[in-house]
């Protein structure tokens, strides 16, 4: 009989990970707590996402990767193929393959929301459509998504718009 593997224990603050500002029209910032990069598993990855007020998450869907939304601060809706859900803290959103989904800050506060993403691969959005964001530090001017975005996302298994309307035929 073999002995067994004990698995990996981490203690992340506030502040750890890769944290970076991200483009409009959702703004704010993710910290990408745990990923491939930093931890054994290859099975998810995780981290936070601050959006300020009136800011949103553009409506998308993933090809391979499904997710999970805990909010925990702020309030404002989530739009599921075409379906609209009010969003506070204590709410939970779990999110399939080919779901379309948008987040939307309709609060007069930040939204803060936890994300696990499985199989791990928003963390590559995270890092390649943002910008290297320090602790404390103030918010950059807003920008805009790169150029080549439609390649990141296609990398990281987002779903095409014509993908997700053909998986509402099926």
């Amino acid at each position: 009989m073999s002995s067994p593997t004990k698995g990996p224990a981490m203690v992340l603050g506030p502040e750890d990970g890769d944290s970076y500002w991200q483009p409009g029209p959702h703004h704010g910032y993710m910290t990408v707590k745990l990923s491939p990069r930093n931890h054994p598993s290859n099975q998810f990855s995780m981290g936070i996402q601050v959006m300020p007020p009136g800011c949103h998450v553009r409506a998308h869907g993933h090809a391979r990767n499904d997710e999970v939304l805990f909010i925990y601060a702020g309030s404002g809706r989530c739009v599921i193929d075409g379906e609209t859900h009010a969003i506070e803290p204590g709410s939970t959103v779990v999110l399939g393959r080919y779901v379309e989904h948008s987040i939307h800050n309709d609060g007069p506060d930040d939204m803060k929301f936890f994300w696990v993403f499985t199989p791990p691969g928003l963390e590559h959005v995270v890092e390649h459509a943002g910008r290297r964001r320090t602790p404390r530090e103030a918010p950059p001017e807003k920008f805009e998504r790169p150029a080549d975005i439609a390649r990141i996302l296609e990398k990281a298994g987002y779903a095409t718009p014509e993908e997700i309307r053909a998986s509402k035929k099926a």
